[in-house]
Order: C-alpha cells, then structure tokens, then sequence
C-alpha cells in the first residue's frame, strides 16, 4: 500500500468519524422525544387550579428577573413579552435589572456631544474629516425634528390615507430618521429589505401593502432632511442628493429631477431659518439635550416609562432595580464605595432582596429573551404534582432571533445550537448538572442557602448548577419549553461569547478542583464529565476539523490516491455533504417560527438568498470548536478573558 492510498484511507476513516458524531443527532432526538418533548402534560388554568385542589395547595408565585445593563435596543418588547405568559398576572413579577454605570456613562458623555453636535450644525464638518455616528445620530434627530414641525395639521392623515392610524410623535421620528440614516449610510441609495425592517420594528401593525404604500411619503421627508445634512457634511457633497433623487426617489428625467432638488432647496432653506432662530433664541442647545434623550435612551428610560404604564393596572407588577455602581456583588452585600466591575452575577445577587418573599421559584431570562407563553403553568403543574422535589429546570434557548441579520457563519452555527438544546441538552443532564443562565427557574430558598451566584466567574450560571449539587445534593430538570434569543451577528462576536464560555468552563472545573467543603465521590466523577465535554471534546473536534483541509492540501500535489477504496463506497462519502446540507435546511424550516420577521426579506430572491447562505457549512465546520480550543491555548499563557463582557445585541 503506497503512502497515497494510505492518506486516502485517513481521509475515508474521517469521514466516517464525521458522520457517526452527526447521525448521534437522531439518537439524542428520540430519547428527548421519548423522555422530555412527548410526555409535557395538557395544560391550562383550568386543570392547574384543579390539581392545586386535589394537592391542597395554592398555586406558585414567581419573580422573574431580567438583567439588563446597556439594552436599550431590546428591552422594551421583552417587558411587553413576559406580561403575556400565560399565567394569573398577580401570580407573578418581573424585576428588570439596570446599572447605574449606563447612566453614569450617559452623564459623563452627554455634555461633550451636545458641544460637538452644537459646533457641527453652526460650521459644518471640514471635508474628508470623521463623523462620529453618535453625532450623525443627533443631527439628524434634530432635522427631523424641525421638518416634522413644518407639516401642517391633517397633512400627516391626507398622505397615509384615512384607512390608517397615524403613529405617536415618537414613532413618526424614529421613522423618518432611521431612513434618514440609512440614506447617509448608503450614500443616498435606499435599502428596501432595512427599510422594511424599520417600519416591521417601529410600527409592527403595518402590512407589507401598507409600508409599500406610505414609505414614499417618510422618504419625502426624510429626503430633505439628508440633503442638509449633507450640506454640513462637506465630504457627502452633491452627489448624495442626486443619488438619492435618482434612485430613492425613482425620477430618472431630468426635469424631474430639477423639480424634485427645487423641492429640496426649498425645505433645505427653511431648516436653514428654522436653525437661525433657534440659535439666536438661546433654545438650540436645549432642545438638543432634549432630543438627546430621545435619541439615545437609557435602558433605565425605558423601564421607567414601562413602569408608570404598568402602575395604571391590568398587568403585571413590574419592578426596576437599578445595581449601585459600587455594589460589592454578594447576595446581601454591602457598597464599598469604589466602583466594582459588573457582572451578570452581580447583577441578580443585588436584585434577590427586591424579589417578593412570597415567591416559590425565581426565574431568569436574558434581556432579549422570549420564552414559551405557557412555561408558568408548566413548572408550576411539576411544582405541584412532584410537591416541589424539583429545585432547578433549564429550559432549551433557541438562539435564532436575529436569525436574518446575522452574517452566513452565525446563521449555521445559531441552527446547530438549537437542535443541540432540543434534543441534546436532556442527554447532558445525565452527567453534567447543566445550567445556562436563562430559561432558568430555581427555587427561591435554594437560591438563598447556596449564596446566589457566583459574580466573579465568566459562566456564573454553569457554576451555580455545579455548586448547586456539591452543596445542596440538587440536580437540575430539562425543561421542555423554549425560549428564543439572539446569536452575535458577526463572527467576531460570536467568537469572544463562546470564548468566553469556554474560559468560564475551565473556571468551573478549577474552582471544583479547589473546593474542600464537597464530597470527593461526587466531585471527581463532576469534573471527569466536564473535563470530556470541555478539554477533550473540543480537543478532539478541532483536530478532526483539521484533516479536511489538510486533505485538500495534499489531494491539490497529488499525494492522494482514492484508488484503493471501491468507486460506490467513493460516491457514498461524497454524498455525505449533501445529506448534511439537507439536514441543515430542515432546521431553517424547524426553527423558523423564532425568528423575528422584522427583518426578513421581502422578496423571493432575497429569502432564497438566506437560504443559500447556509451552503458555508462546510468552510464554518473548522471554525466551530476554534473559540474553545482558543481557550484552551489562552489558559496555559495566562492570556485568557478576565472580565465579563455582555453579548451585542441586535436592535429590535
């Protein structure tokens, strides 16, 4: 046998390996079905209030908790999500948890971009020099501000049409200039599937006919409002305007083109006038400072406004905590007067003495986190039949959300992660105590007893689960509704969160390592199962990821010989590609009830074009296991992440 025709049978024998892991998936499909998905009892208010009779006992209170440092962007249809569930509204609270360090950063940097945004609208910007998006932001708020202003009553009604509600005074703003934005940003061309998603986000109750039918109208605002801020911006001179004239506007003749910069010129004047007085008049900064906050709102904003509406009655109790800037981290801590790094961790200890002390079970959700309608019901139908034995359920995340914005690589990867949560996670908790930090219920009084988390670890939630059984003897329960979330839309995102998972791991398996107070013949069995579904595991992954390209290195000189393996057994492992494309689709379609729709195409072409994005899979398959095994390389030099970083999130 020549060296060629060896490789080749290295090359054959990966591949096996390859497909034996992937065919694991239906195994892990049927014992989750079987033991988890096929036996969720019928549920409803009816039959809950009817066991609570037969058990003698009332039915569970809980507290949900939310972290929510620098979430703006999410945090707001989250509150309005969780006051759904299906459950008693005063059964149950939310508690959404801020950091003072947000408004504290707010303060710090507020004065400085009013004096910038203050100085760029009375000289302009010199050509070719930076504009910060912070101070884009503003200006344009500002414009559109002033063009909104012009509009003459009823004129808003006559150009939606009577058949529609015209949108609150913020909503109209945030319309005009988020297009007004997209317009800058693509140097006056308008990107129909962003703008779509805009009015999907901002005014979700209209129809695709309905923007199709009034986006014209925003854009003639808008349109204006770009051409003067071009005016400002040396460096966005007037080809933007005539682009935007050409192609947003859709007038390719040239006296109506004329007609449409006429227009333009004459609302760009009046702004002009509009500017004028309100310098002269002393009320420019003033009314910047105001439209600040409206541009750039606060997650304590947010909340706080939540809050008043909820107090009106008709929903739940809604709590806002806001974690002191130099809060020590410990349940029950004390402030130390310096500021204290923050963490997930920290967050959820400061909270736990606002959680109502009536509650059974505390559950934890992330702060773009939707979970299933009626999860309540079910936990609280186990709490009552099983009499509260179960201290812990971790329900699946399904991490597609922002499925149609994230790049091709993250599309993949948020996919395996689903199907991993569905039918792998129930497999899991035969050896690992697992907790995820989110879909999580945990009962209050244990909470307590083992000291809340642990907020100085990357993976507090991994931590409390392990901690949890050496010190309490509690085994978490899969809990067999979802929740949906978002995945990092790019890859360097993607790649610091799971690098971050993956150092928090090791740091698990280090604290356990140290830990005195447990008992040895639990502990050691604990970290063999981490140490195979940590270092092992990625180890092994990595390695086998490497052979493919390797193979192709030496297939290109020639230095493989696929001879010695018989032609069909050839053509069945070339077949294997194919069936793992197919099954990746299928998961598109299984999971696409999760994504949020606000951004998906609009057209065929464009939705067939996220499908064919999923065709990277064979390139993504080498970069799955790189973040753990980055970890593990980082770890020996003492290289690895040190601080929590929260995940990026997409706007929504």
């Amino acid at each position: 046998m020549t060296l060629p025709q060896k490789i080749y049978l290295i090359t054959v024998a990966t591949y096996i390996i390859f497909f034996a892991l992937f065919i694991r998936f239906f195994f892990w499909k049927r014992y989750a079905e079987k033991h988890y998905w096929n036996r969720r009892p019928v549920l409803s208010m009816e039959n809950l209030e009817n066991l609570g009779a037969l058990t003698g006992k009332p039915l569970p209170r809980f507290s949900i908790l939310v972290p929510a440092r620098n979430e703006a962007d999410v945090i707001e249809k989250t509150i309005l999500h969780m006051d759904r569930l299906n459950y008693p509204k005063e059964l149950y609270e939310l508690l959404v948890v801020t950091d003072e360090k947000e408004l504290l950063r707010k303060a710090a940097e507020k004065p400085a971009v009013l004096q910038e945004t203050l100085r760029f609208l009375a000289q302009g910007a010199a050509r070719k020099s930076s504009i910060s998006e912070t101070i884009e932001r503003l200006a344009l708020g500002l414009l559109t501000h002033l063009s909104l202003q012009e509009i003459k009553p009823g004129q808003l009604e006559k150009g939606l049409g009577s058949d529609l509600k015209v949108p609150d005074t913020d909503t109209l703003k945030a319309l005009v200039r988020e297009i007004a934005e997209g317009l800058v940003r693509n140097r006056g061309r308008i990107n129909m599937n962003r703008l779509y998603n805009t009015f999907h986000r901002l005014a979700p109750d209209l129809s695709d006919a309905d923007i199709q039918r009034v986006y014209p109208y925003f854009l003639s605002i808008a349109v204006p409002v770009v051409a003067y801020y071009c005016t400002l911006r040396r460096d966005l001179n007037g080809r933007v305007v005539a682009a935007m004239i050409r192609y947003t506007a859709q007038a390719h003749h040239e006296v109506t083109q004329k007609i449409l910069r006429a227009m333009t010129d004459r609302v760009n004047g009046k702004l002009a006038q509009q500017l004028r007085r309100l310098q002269q008049q002393n009320r420019l900064e003033p009314l910047l400072a105001a439209l600040y906050d409206e541009c750039f709102p606060t997650t304590q904003d947010i909340v706080e406004r939540k809050v008043a509406e909820f107090a009106a009655g008709g929903r739940i109790k809604l709590k806002h905590v806001v974690v002191p800037d130099d809060f020590d981290g410990m349940v029950g801590g004390a402030l130390t007067g310096c500021s204290i790094p923050s963490t997930k961790g920290r967050a959820l200890n400061y909270a736990m003495q606002d959680v109502d002390p009536a509650s059974e079970m505390c559950a934890f959700y992330d702060a773009e986190g939707r979970p299933d309608p009626n999860v309540l019901q079910y936990v609280a139908h186990q709490h009552l039949r099983r009499n509260g034995e179960v201290k812990i359920f971790q329900g699946p995340v399904f991490q597609v959300r922002n499925f149609y914005e994230m790049g091709p690589f993250c599309k993949v990867a948020s996919l395996y992660q689903c199907i991993s949560h569905d039918w792998f996670l129930p497999v899991l908790f035969r050896r690992i105590p697992f907790v995820g930090g989110t879909n999580l219920f945990v009962d209050r009084e244990l909470l307590n007893q083992i000291g809340g988390f642990d907020h100085s670890t990357l993976t507090e939630d991994l931590e409390l689960g392990t901690r949890a059984y050496l010190h309490a003897g509690v085994w978490p329960e899969y809990l067999p509704y979802g929740s949906s979330e978002q995945t990092p839309p790019t890859f360097r995102g993607f790649f610091r969160q799971r690098l971050r998972w993956a150092t928090g791991h090791l740091q698990v398996m280090e604290k356990i390592a140290h830990d005195q107070d447990c008992d040895r013949s639990q502990k050691m069995p604990l970290l063999r199962s981490l140490f195979v579904k940590g270092q092992l595991e990625w180890t092994l992954y990595q390695t086998i990821s490497l052979v493919p390209p390797c193979i192709a290195l030496l297939w290109w000189n020639g230095m493989v010989d696929q001879t010695i393996v018989p032609y069909p057994i050839r053509m069945a492992m070339s077949s294997f590609t194919v069936f793992y494309l197919g099954f990746l689709v299928y998961l598109f379609f299984r999971y696409s009830r999760y994504f949020d729709d606000a951004a998906k195409p609009h057209t065929l072409t464009g939705l067939c074009g996220e499908v064919l994005q999923l065709f990277v899979l064979p390139l993504a398959a080498f970069f799955f296991p790189a973040p753990n095994t980055s970890a593990l390389i980082l770890r020996q030099f003492n290289l690895e992440p040190k601080a929590w970083v929260k995940t990026p999130r997409t706007r929504e």
